[in-house]
């Protein structure tokens, strides 16, 4: 039996005698047989299937040839500029996207495997997020070294510095001078709080796979990082918050003894959160504000989970913790100033920077995308007219 060999073989390999030839017949090589094998060659190899040609080339040319790199996801980039006030948006939730719902009459086979596809896009919005949350925070590293932060302890922006320390528009001017854009300031925030629930949420994925939504109901936000939290455990969350402000809003007015409700979205309201519990001159002193006065402060802004805390806690935990926020909202206000306002907000901005703010409101829940945008921006323009004398703007 002979044995077939290729061209290129053939062409670099020793070229048998006459002797070791069984006959010219036999070992032609026509180029008929060129055709079948290159034929053969291209049904039989992946790469050309893939790609649709291959270059040919002589035996005695170079065999290295450039290969094709494989496009990477978009990574999360630091902004060139300071008017850049929206960060990058793998800092916030990715697209959920979810098999449509099936009707009740399907056979249980057809059930079953949309369970399992369901299981499966929760799986990859998840793991999508926790990618998201890595790059996001090898991406600040840099940010972080200029502004003089722990490289690796996810510290965040403003520092932790007590009642006296530099003031907001120290560390604007810091940032200022080191061309750092509001989006950039975000970036190393968020990656920082993200950085943080990883690890955990990264064990509770490993165990749970397709079954960490229904682990994540009992949880909640405090193992989820920002990037990984789906759109119904956000709407709970800002329903949660809605109704919390509202009752930490009827304990001050009962205080004040006034039976009178203050209503969502109107000036009273945007009183109480933009001058007095935003304020921290009024927060940081328990001369200016009582213990249940910044409990509920913190209830306003999100910071705890119920008003009912033993009184002994809050200059330990939840004064300080309202003091550092405030210092966030006035150190974020002058950023945004800076970046080009309200208007320079995309939508997915516009309605964090309300829902940091207190503004979070249920009662026009039939409003369209749109319309809601537009309440947003109308409340936060509100917002910055209400901290003028904070923020020291000038009419």
């Amino acid at each position: 039996m002979l044995h077939t060999i290729c061209g290129r073989c053939a062409a670099a390999g020793p070229r048998p005698s006459q002797r070791q030839l069984p006959s010219r017949k036999s070992w032609s090589y026509t180029s008929e047989i060129r055709r079948q094998k290159y034929s053969s060659f291209l049904a039989g190899h992946q790469f050309v299937q893939n790609h649709g040609q291959v270059v040919r080339r002589y035996a005695s040319s170079s065999s290295s040839y450039t290969k094709k790199k494989t496009p990477l996801k978009a990574k999360p980039k630091l902004s060139s500029s300071l008017p850049n006030v929206n960060p990058s948006a793998s800092t916030r939730p990715a697209e959920l996207d979810l098999p449509a719902k099936l009707p009740n009459t399907v056979p249980f086979s057809q059930k079953a495997a949309w369970v399992f596809s369901m299981g499966r896009s929760y799986l990859q919005f998840y793991k999508a997020g926790l990618k998201n949350v890595y790059h996001n925070y090898k991406a600040s590293l840099s940010l972080r070294t200029t502004l003089g932060l722990p490289r690796y302890l996810p510290t965040s922006l403003p520092p932790a510095r007590g009642r006296h320390g530099p003031s907001s528009a120290a560390l604007v001017a810091q940032m200022e001078s080191l061309s750092i854009s509001r989006a950039d300031f975000q970036l190393v925030r968020r990656s920082a709080h993200d950085i943080r629930r990883m690890l955990p949420f990264a064990l509770v994925l490993l165990v749970c796979g397709e079954f960490t939504p229904i682990a994540v109901l009992a949880l909640g936000n405090a193992v989820t990082p920002l990037a990984c939290r789906l759109p119904n455990q956000n709407r709970a969350t800002r329903e949660k918050r809605f109704l919390l402000k509202r009752q930490a809003l009827q304990a001050t007015q009962a205080d004040l003894g006034s039976a009178t409700p203050i209503l969502s979205g109107s000036n009273e309201e945007m009183t109480w959160l933009a001058q007095n519990f935003g304020n921290r001159d009024l927060v940081a002193s328990s001369r200016t504000a009582s213990a249940q006065m910044a409990l509920r402060g913190c209830a306003v802004f999100g910071l705890v989970k119920s008003l009912k805390r033993a009184p002994w806690w809050v200059p330990l935990i939840y004064r300080p913790r309202l003091i550092r926020w405030v210092e966030y909202l006035e150190l974020d206000d002058k950023m945004l100033l800076r970046g080009g306002g309200v208007e320079a907000l995309n939508a997915e901005e516009v309605r964090i920077a309300v829902e940091e703010r207190g503004g979070v409101s249920f009662e026009d829940s039939n409003l369209g995308p749109a319309q809601s945008v537009a309440r947003d921006r109308e409340w936060l323009t509100r917002w910055f007219a209400a901290r003028k004398s904070i923020l020291g703007l000038k009419d």
